[in-house]
């Protein structure tokens, strides 16, 4: 499965990784935000971030989104499939290229053979491979919570 082309962009605030999640999204769907306004929406705290629920905020902006509390990966392709890069909650502990265990945010982009493509706010590298197992682990710790966001047309 070839990894979709996301615009990587970075966390402004330590608690902005859904924001910036969001913003990666919205801007790859060509409808670009800014996290200062997403995390307005979403009632952001600078420090703490946001509850992942809260991203279903986003439908009284005019997108259409998709937030499930028990996924599987079968439902991350199926995404990936429509071209739609699914936001996935997770702990950072499970990630071997963290160094503390935090909850998280990401963008997932595809996957290849074991491994996954990730865009995650909080660095500044462009796109992240980690083994698909390390990903499992670190997204389990969330029951495999994830959002998809869409543009609705009119």
């Amino acid at each position: 499965m070839p990894s979709l082309n996301i615009p990587h962009i970075q966390q402004v605030k330590s608690g902005w990784c859904l924001p910036a999640c969001v913003a990666m999204v919205t801007a790859y769907l060509q409808q670009p935000l800014l996290q200062d306004d997403i995390a307005r929406w979403l009632g952001t705290d600078d420090l703490v971030g946001t509850p992942a629920r809260r991203i279903t905020r986003l439908t009284r902006q005019g997108f259409d989104v998709t937030y499930n509390d028990f996924g599987a990966v079968v439902d991350l392709e199926g995404w990936l499939n429509r071209q739609i890069p699914p936001i996935l909650f997770l702990l950072t502990g499970e990630l071997s290229y963290w160094t503390i265990n935090t909850q998280h945010a990401v963008v997932l982009a595809g996957f290849s053979g074991n491994e996954a493509y990730l865009f995650d706010p909080a660095i500044d590298a462009a796109s992240m491979t980690v083994p698909t197992d390390e990903l499992l682990l670190a997204w389990s710790h969330f029951d495999y919570t994830y959002a998809a966001v869409e543009v609705i047309n009119p």
